[in-house]
Order: C-alpha cells, then sequence, then structure tokens
C-alpha cells in the first residue's frame, strides 16, 4: 500500500510542478530584446556560413579562376552519368570518356581540333564587378 501511495505521489508531482509555473503572456513574447536576439543570431549563422566557405575554398584549393595548362574545352553527355570531354593539355587535345568510377581516354589528337575562346558565360567575379560599376582598368 505505501508503494502504492509513492507511486502516485511521484506522478502527481509533474502536474504540481507546472500549476507552479509561471504564464508568459503572449504579448511579451515579442519584445523589442527578442527580436533582436532572433536576428542577431541569424546575422551570426550567416557569417559562419560564409567564413567556413571561405575557408573551404581556401584550403581545399579550389579558385576561380583557371590556371596551369590543362583545360576543360567542351563536355557532352551521352548518358545519365556518362560524359565525353575534350580536355586540353598543353598544345594537345585529347577526348576522354568520364563515366562513375573511372575515365579513359578515347582519342588523343595531333593537331588541335577546336579552338579554345573565351567563355561566353561570365564568371561571378566579372558580375560583381559589373554590378559595382568598376572596369577591368580599375581594378
Amino acid at each position: 500500500m505505501r508503494a502504492l501511495g509513492l507511486l502516485l505521489l511521484l506522478l502527481a508531482l509533474p502536474a504540481i510542478a507546472q500549476d507552479a509555473a509561471p504564464v508568459v503572456a503572449p504579448s511579451s513574447l515579442f519584445t523589442g530584446d527578442y527580436l533582436l536576439q532572433v536576428v542577431g543570431s541569424f546575422v551570426v549563422v550567416i557569417l559562419l556560413l560564409v567564413g567556413v566557405l571561405i575557408l573551404l575554398r581556401r584550403f581545399n584549393g579550389v579558385s576561380g579562376q583557371m590556371s596551369g595548362n590543362m583545360r576543360v574545352i567542351s563536355s557532352v553527355g551521352v548518358g545519365q552519368r556518362e560524359r565525353v570531354v575534350l580536355l586540353q593539355v598543353g598544345d594537345q587535345q585529347m577526348l576522354v570518356g568520364v563515366g562513375p568510377g573511372n575515365v579513359r581516354k578515347i582519342h588523343a589528337f595531333d593537331e588541335p581540333v577546336v579552338e579554345q575562346t573565351a567563355s561566353g558565360t561570365p564568371t561571378f567575379s566579372e558580375v560583381w564587378k559589373a554590378a559595382l560599376g568598376k572596369t577591368e582598368a580599375s581594378s
């Protein structure tokens, strides 16, 4: 009988604690301090995200500009996950097949078959400079 009484007392404690909890008025929830805290937290998360992206770009070796003697001239999808890619390696062009888990040389051309021209799509930095009104001569 004592065990049953103790069990009822333990089950009643959360109900007693809920009654003792103060009630917050809904109008006092959205104060200026609360909204400032929410907006500030959002800004901190966005700044952390930008910082991590900058660090990944710096330490991962990803750059916006191509450097070196190897460039992708053209690429065509020939299946859901397969592509044929034309690479420029120095003065020689190579046709390679790219699939899941492998890359195979299809043909190496002695003479360039496609002249490499400037890309028709601008890079992000070019668009950003144009949006800010900067030109190549001023940077």
